[in-house]
């Protein structure tokens, strides 16, 4: 057995580096697994080993925090629409991007949750022309159908209700025992159907 030196000095585990990113980041498993309205500056500060106050070097506020959260929730389902409906077009596409929203929301409940808590139309902006931005990549597929101008933005926002009413239902347990992956997949397709007969 080797002795222990007695003169070592003792190993203090070293507290992590707060940054802006990172507490964003934190935030957003912190939402996933505890939900939009437990997401507190002291219930993050807890999650990261620190004091409520260290963040505050960091965000601004509560309101800071969360909208920030939006706006990084809104860029991430814009880029996993563009991704999953790069290089299809019309009924393909309208399934795909169905199936990965759907998806999103499932593996992402809070998150989700934090898409879905302003209005498109509110007092701020830049988030407003962020949410109407994350309707884009629907449009994009709609246009294909030879929809456009409102009429496509109208369409995308129809998409997307039927989208969000369905997940609802899913993730409050409405639907238990039903079959609900034959009665989303049938309801995208009537969905689709419409803009082709549009």
């Amino acid at each position: 057995m080797t002795a222990a030196r007695p003169n070592a000095p003792a190993v203090t585990k070293r507290a992590t580096k707060l940054s802006r990113d990172g507490i964003v980041n934190a935030a957003l498993t912190f939402l996933d697994r505890e939900g939009w309205d437990a997401l507190t500056i002291n219930a993050l500060a807890t999650q990261l080993g620190t004091k409520g106050p260290s963040l505050y070097n960091h965000v601004d506020s509560l309101d800071d925090l969360r909208r920030t959260v939006r706006m990084r929730v809104i860029g991430d389902i814009i880029g996993m629409l563009n991704t999953v409906a790069d290089g299809r077009t019309r009924d393909d596409a309208v399934v795909t991007m169905a199936a990965a929203y759907r998806s999103y929301a499932h593996h992402h409940p809070g998150r989700y949750s934090a898409f879905t808590r302003m209005p498109l139309g509110g007092d701020d902006p830049e988030y407003t022309e962020a949410t109407r931005a994350a309707a884009a990549p629907v449009i994009e597929v709609l246009s294909s159908y030879g929809l456009s101008g409102e009429d496509a933005f109208h369409s995308s926002l129809e998409f997307w209700s039927a989208m969000h009413g369905f997940v609802l239902l899913e993730m409050t347990g409405v639907m238990n025992g039903i079959d609900t992956d034959a009665v989303f997949t049938d309801m995208v397709v009537r969905l689709a159907a419409g803009m082709e007969r549009r």
